[in-house]
């Protein structure tokens, strides 16, 4: 897992997480840690939809925030 570039080996890990959704997921800044491109983006937006716990998301990312179908907290 070393070979994996930073960015790489966060995917992996929230791979893992939505493999067996934890019942609390706190994402900061999930497109920034994750250098997201387009495609990417819709499947993190699919799999936090589909996520069977509480997901608290906090992000300055104007197209995830647009599209986020979940309860919002704007502070």
């Amino acid at each position: 897992m070393h070979a994996l570039s930073p960015g790489q080996r966060h995917r992996v890990a929230l791979a893992g997480l939505m493999a067996e959704p934890p019942e609390l997921l706190l994402l900061d800044e999930p497109a920034n840690h994750l250098s997201l491109a387009l495609a990417l983006a819709e499947e993190l937006e699919k799999a936090l939809l589909r996520n069977p716990g509480t997901v608290v998301l906090a992000s300055h990312d104007r197209w995830l925030r647009r599209r986020w179908k979940g309860r919002r907290l704007l502070l």
